[in-house]
């Protein structure tokens, strides 16, 4: 049993050195320049949704403004005909 509790001593050891938690190791670094991957890719991701609904109001206003001007165009005849009545003068 002697031999056994020591190799399981020796696992125990090499596994808290591969994932020392110490301000200075590989982990902590490791997971540092993960967090900020994540934290630039999430950046990239909302600027390019935010980007993309700036976008869609745009062509949505574009559109809406291309609707209503026939509408107008089609209702300011009628508006100014009764103005330029030779009758009222």
């Amino acid at each position: 049993m002697g031999v056994l509790d020591r190799l399981r001593n020796v696992g125990n050891f090499v596994r808290r050195g591969w994932r020392s938690t110490g301000p200075d190791s590989y982990f902590q670094y490791k997971r540092g320049r993960e967090r900020e991957r994540k934290q630039a890719e999430r950046g990239r991701e909302d600027t390019e949704r935010s980007a993309e609904l700036e976008r869609g109001a745009a062509q949505r206003g574009r559109a809406h403004e291309e609707r209503y001007a026939a509408e107008r165009a089609a209702d300011e005849p009628q508006t100014e005909a009764p103005q330029n009545d030779p009758g009222n003068a």
